[in-house]
């Protein structure tokens, strides 16, 4: 089963996959679910995977743990989607092809628990606002690390390695496909994570480019995403935690081929076909171990410990909210509508 985050946080907000993910064909179904807790929509989600077992699906799973907020029915082109928290739609796509669909007819919580549960939930929101200050911070600390290391950037030299990579891998491979975004790396309350399980193993060949500073890597990739854009060729990206349009990871899925930026925040669990030293473009190969980038390096680590521990104090409340529901929560009635709305699919 494939796996995305259907939202990550950003230096600039919240991300939400769901509004790249939609293909708007005649036959499209969008399934989204209007209410439910995380304990329901738990149990939900649970029975429509092994309802639809063997019809390939990919999961969506929030950021925050490893629960499911949306699913993908690729044999039926199916999506079925939780619009809440902080995957919300938006802007809500509206269409024929779109319906809404109750989990659950919901019960009521006594006033001492329903005072606790809004309290709860302002926390969060409170410490999510404060993870998204820090990432800001890290961002401002990444441009400085950014403008350090282009003063040493032999621009030639990077050009002319970008240009072989594209004339040898995917000159002449036009699919007549697009770029579609796809959320693959995220802060979680236990630091980053990245699937690479989802995207490498649909892979032949995986090029890598080892780059603690990130700028030669932002390059390299943002090129050959333009590239693959004039030869409309089918590229999946997943972009940097620093800004949403400079990627992370490309795949190009037509051509079995992936190419990342590997850091000390994500290192690949495997030895790629080939890997760049970053330092190889640069005039001054030491500015990257110059005291002045290990130290905004250093700076910038210790404000992203400080974003993933808010972030790990939000996904706390979240729990104890679900701690607070949990016997009021009704997953017989859950399961019920899934395998109600499973029928409904499949017939």
């Amino acid at each position: 089963m494939k796996k995305y985050f259907s939202c990550v946080p950003y230096g600039n907000g919240f991300c939400c996959a769901f509004n790249s993910i939609y293909k708007k064909t005649p036959n499209s179904r969008v399934y989204i679910l209007s209410d439910g807790d995380d304990i329901e929509r738990a149990e939900f989600f649970s029975v429509l995977i092994k309802s639809f077992s063997g019809y390939g699906i990919t999961a969506f799973n929030p950021f925050f743990d490893d629960g499911i907020n949306g699913i993908f029915i690729e044999n039926l082109n199916t999506y079925i989607i939780s619009d809440s928290g902080y995957d919300r739609i938006s802007p809500v796509i509206s269409g024929k092809w779109e319906n809404y669909f109750s989990i659950v007819k919901g019960g009521t919580y006594p006033t001492a628990v329903r005072r606790e549960i809004i309290l709860s939930r302002e926390k969060e929101k409170a410490h999510l606002k404060s993870a998204l200050e820090e990432l800001q911070k890290a961002v401002f600390i990444k441009d400085k690390i950014h403008h350090a290391v282009s003063k040493e950037l032999i621009d030639g030299k990077l050009l002319n390695e970008i240009t072989k990579f594209c004339t040898a891998n995917l000159k002449g491979n036009k699919k007549s496909g697009k770029g579609q975004i796809r959320l693959l790396s995220s802060l979680t309350p236990l630091g980053f994570h990245t699937h690479y399980d989802t995207v490498f193993k649909s892979c032949d060949r995986v090029f890598n480019i080892k780059d603690t500073s990130g700028f030669v890597g932002a390059i390299f990739l943002s090129v050959v995403r333009d590239f693959a854009a004039s030869e409309k060729i089918p590229i999946i990206i997943s972009p940097s935690y620093f800004a949403v349009d400079i990627p992370q990871i490309i795949i190009f899925p037509t051509l079995r081929i992936g190419l990342t930026v590997s850091d000390n925040n994500h290192i690949l669990p495997f030895s790629p076909v080939k890997e760049t030293e970053c330092a190889s473009f640069l005039r001054n190969k030491d500015t990257i171990n110059s005291e002045k980038i290990s130290t905004l390096l250093s700076i910038e680590n210790r404000i992203l410990e400080k974003c993933v521990n808010k972030i790990y104090e939000a996904r706390d409340e979240r729990f104890f909210v679900n701690s607070l529901v949990y016997e009021y929560s009704d997953k017989d009635e859950a399961a019920r509508s899934a395998r109600n709305l499973a029928e409904k699919i499949l017939s």
